[in-house]
């Protein structure tokens, strides 16, 4: 069992709350009996919504407790951060509306819907760098030079403090909760969250899910100490960050009781669910926790919140992902089957897709460049199913027909 004790108070999380009341939006804590259905749970779930927050993020909470915090001296020098987008909107969202300058350090690869906005809300932007850690190390650099205040996105006990609020909202709005899922990249957000919720609920069982491609604390964890990725590969881009802080890890490794990593694919179809079923729109990291749900049910051991944490989506991107969802869920498939090269050969092989009332999206009929012999077609056809039942029964109209085929 964790040490139930870190060094974030409830009493400095209850101060924050307070301070921020008026320019935070107390997002909704929504129960979804749709998804207690979905993962067979006879316990309550709630869908906390921060993708519902201003500059659709919880990271407002956190830049804003940071900036409250600055003196007058340090507000004249403007501020700076690195962010892949989240943080950066949050911080240039209250630094506009506090009269402060700022400037933000974003990776090439930051999606433009998050750069855009983040212009719009009157900050600098400098790109630089394929990762957040290379952003961040050239914001430190332009710190130096121009004296601005750094505002870190998660290893700051002022940043992690302003997350916390959301742990207070969470217990004032659902008391039962006794299970917490939560997203984690860099551990500010669980370490707020997680702290006061094992502060007032030494009970309290506190999940955290990260992306396979992006997962830091099961092998920090496993070092005893913050360790650094070469790479990150996810399509959750709010929560890639190479390295725990200093501060976060050491509190994830007291709080948090179970870590969980969740593929890509399973990802999509979380985000895909939460738009179809609750009109939730979120962003990758935003559906990393119910990914995790969806793949390990039995976390739901009493009344659960799940952490919906941000909502800035690139529409493009949003279309790949819906993509990946319906082949995750089996509503989307590819058949790839060799047909003799004879008329009438592609309508039978369709129309055995037409009987199944399969729909066709997609075909490709190749003569050429197929590793077929010469009196045989490649052909490859990609069929909008209802579920995984339905893919089954086209799979077995093919063998009873004796197609020569591979599903995907």
């Amino acid at each position: 069992m964790p040490d139930n004790h870190s060094s974030i108070s409830i009493e400095a999380i209850d101060l924050a709350a307070k301070r921020m009341q008026d320019a935070i939006r107390r997002t909704p804590i929504l129960r979804s009996q749709s998804f207690e259905k979905r993962v067979g749970s006879k316990f309550p779930i709630y869908f906390k919504v921060e993708s519902l927050q201003h500059t659709g993020s919880f990271k407002v909470r956190g830049a804003l407790n940071k900036l409250l915090s600055l003196s007058e001296a340090e507000r004249s020098r403007g501020v700076i951060t690195a962010s892949a987008g989240n943080h950066a909107q949050g911080v240039a969202f209250h630094s506009q509306r506090l009269g402060i300058s700022a400037k933000i350090v974003m990776p090439i690869s930051t999606p433009i819907v998050k750069t855009r906005a983040t212009k719009q809300l009157g900050a600098e932007i400098v790109l630089f760098g394929e990762s957040y850690q290379e952003a961040y190390e050239k914001a430190l650099d332009i710190q130096k030079q121009e004296g601005r205040v750094f505002v870190h996105g998660f290893d700051d006990e002022l940043i992690i403090i302003g997350q916390g609020t959301i742990g207070k909202e969470i217990l004032e709005d659902a008391p039962d909760v006794s299970v917490f899922v939560c997203p984690i990249g860099g551990g500010g957000l669980i370490s707020g969250c997680a702290s006061y919720l094992k502060a007032k609920k030494p009970s309290m069982k506190v999940i955290g899910v990260q992306a396979e491609g992006c997962s830091t604390l099961l092998p920090s964890l496993a070092a005893g100490k913050p360790v650094t990725l070469s790479a990150v590969n996810t399509m959750a881009e709010g929560i890639s960050a190479k390295r725990l802080g200093d501060l976060t890890f050491a509190i994830c490794k007291k709080l948090v009781d179970e870590c969980l990593l969740v593929s890509d694919e399973e990802i999509a179809e979380g985000l895909l669910w939460l738009l179809e079923n609750e009109r939730l729109f979120v962003e990758g990291c935003g559906a990393v926790p119910v990914a995790a749900v969806f793949k390990k049910p039995q976390l739901v051991t009493g009344p659960t919140a799940i952490l919906l944490s941000g909502g800035n989506l690139d529409v493009n991107f949003l279309a790949r992902m819906i993509e990946r969802g319906l082949k995750k869920s089996g509503r989307l498939i590819r058949i790839e089957a060799t047909i003799p090269d004879v008329p009438g050969s592609l309508f039978k092989l369709l129309q055995v897709f037409a009987d199944q009332k399969a729909s066709i999206v997609n075909v490709e009929h190749e003569r050429i460049f197929g590793k077929t012999n010469l009196r045989e077609v490649y052909t490859r056809t990609t069929l909008e199913t209802q579920g995984p039942d339905h893919a089954t029964e086209i799979e077995n109209a093919l063998k009873r027909g004796g197609w020569t085929y591979a599903l995907y």
